[in-house]
């Protein structure tokens, strides 16, 4: 079933390409937002990783508009690497990601995961972080942990968000007050454990949870509304 809802998912709305990098935006491969779509390979180098790593916790709580605001501010002003992060005070980083809220907070958490990636020699493409230590890092919790080895280091961890909770919930495959590790352990267990179908999957959600799914679904519009027990509970009522 599961497969089903993805490959319906996927012809709907076509390759997402996630995680997208500003920085690289409009180069090969890349279109004028930084996604890259059917490129799996991404990201390649430290610098990629980080600006994901960062982005993943920049996102929490706003929209990527916001944060795409930030990244520029960081990137325009030279400070989108851990080591940067670290040369600049805490209110200055602040006043630079201003737009994605909770800025003060969020400067703190770019400071502490730019200080764990530098002091744990976590600085290239190859060396990668366990999620238990990224647990570890204040302000990271298990979404912000599970995107950053998802998509900076592609490793199969499927990331579970609201949008997840909402659409699964109502598809009926899944209670929507299970914790966060039950969620994820329901992916596992149905879904081969492969970083490319769980980038992909992950993307399709948020953006039918965005367009569709929405608190008042659009349900006339779901393409994957022949799965659903809460389009058939509404037509039963």
């Amino acid at each position: 079933m599961l497969k089903k809802i993805y490959n319906t998912l996927l012809e709907f709305y076509g390759c997402q390409g996630w995680w997208p990098l500003q920085r690289r935006a409009g180069t090969e491969n890349f279109d004028e937002q930084g996604y890259h779509r059917g490129q799996y390979v991404i990201p390649v180098n430290f610098r990629d990783q980080f600006e994901i790593i960062a982005g993943a916790v920049l996102t929490q709580n706003t929209s990527w508009v916001n944060v795409r605001k930030a990244l520029y501010q960081l990137t325009a002003n030279k400070r989108l690497t851990p080591q940067a992060v670290l040369a600049c005070s805490q209110p200055e980083l602040a006043a630079l990601i201003k737009s994605s809220g909770y800025y003060n907070q969020k400067a703190k958490k770019l400071i502490l995961i730019a200080r764990f990636l530098l002091e744990n020699q976590f600085t290239g493409s190859k060396s990668v972080p366990s999620r238990e230590s990224l647990l570890q890092v204040w302000g990271i919790g298990p979404e912000t942990a599970d995107s950053i080895l998802l998509y900076a280091y592609n490793v199969p961890h499927f990331v579970v968000d609201a949008y997840t909770k909402r659409i699964f919930g109502r598809l009926g495959l899944a209670e929507s007050t299970a914790g966060y590790e039950e969620w994820q352990q329901f992916f596992h267990c149905k879904l081969t454990r492969d970083h490319v179908l769980y980038n992909e999957y992950h993307a399709l959600i948020v953006a039918h949870g965005k367009d569709v799914c929405k608190t008042k679904p659009l349900c006339a519009s779901c393409c994957i509304k022949k799965f659903c027990r809460f389009v058939s509970d509404k037509m039963i009522s």
